[in-house]
């Protein structure tokens, strides 16, 4: 049965397919009561949270290409969403929640995006540079990442690279998300900054907050490259080991 599914789908349009995989998410938030944890926008909490100081901050270069402009456009889009958002204990962060589908109509534009093992421009292209950020934030901050995807192959170098190997999280909305739950015993807050060639975000929080230390290991083998995660908490006598990621090589490699 599943393999008649798979032959098939490529005949059902792309927005059908994505209405569906939204609508099984949905089930299985309500199913697992991830859905009343969700945090929705506030503009009570967001004038409250401004006041706050950032203990952790991640800044990244957005680097330049043919496509910079239209990610620097959707990268603002998406910011409008997750500026200084209010995160409380035990509540939890969904990216595409907050952000929303990224269509035409919405005011996404198309932009490079990683598809298969290929860059490709589609609608909404350069968020995953966003959320590879805000998974970096997120375990700096202590926080309980949930749900993380990271891209299928590597496709820079250690000259181009704007982030360690590892730091990634790719989205795809209504199937692939970046998901987070504050562990902490008070709330936090989320905020950015959009400059020229830099994109900044930060933990900001009511008390002070020490950041964790990350390490990504890297292993390469024939045709790929392994990076296994560790988290060092504050005053704790070992590291904790977070998982593994496996990047091929692109396709159009040598």
């Amino acid at each position: 049965m599943r393999r008649w599914i798979e032959l098939l789908r490529p005949l059902v349009p792309v927005p059908a397919r994505v209405w569906v995989a939204s609508k099984r998410r949905t089930l299985r938030d309500l199913r697992s009561g991830t859905r009343w944890r969700l945090i929705t926008r506030s503009g009570q909490a967001r004038a409250e949270t401004r006041t706050w100081p950032a203990y952790v901050t991640v800044s990244q270069s957005l680097g330049r290409s043919a496509h910079t402009e239209s990610k620097k456009h959707n990268l603002a889009l998406a910011l409008r969403e997750l500026q200084d958002v209010h995160v409380g204990p035990e509540e939890v962060f969904s990216f595409w929640h907050l952000v929303g589908e990224p269509t035409k109509r919405r005011g996404f534009v198309p932009g490079r995006n990683l598809v298969g093992g290929r860059l490709e421009v589609s609608i909404g292209g350069g968020l995953c540079q966003l959320s590879g950020l805000m998974y970096l934030l997120a375990l700096h901050g202590g926080l309980c990442v949930m749900e993380r995807h990271a891209h299928s192959v590597d496709i820079y170098t250690e000259q181009t690279r704007f982030a360690p190997l590892g730091s990634d999280a790719t989205v795809a909305y209504a199937y692939k998300d970046l998901r987070f739950r504050n562990v902490l015993p008070f709330p936090i807050a989320l905020r950015f900054e959009l400059g020229e060639d830099i994109l900044r975000g930060s933990v900001c929080a009511p008390v002070p907050l020490e950041p964790c230390a990350v390490e990504f290991s890297v292993e390469d083998e024939a045709d790929a490259r392994r990076v296994t995660t560790w988290l060092h908490r504050p005053g704790a006598a070992a590291r904790d080991c977070l998982g593994t990621s496996r990047y091929g090589k692109p396709r159009d490699a040598a």
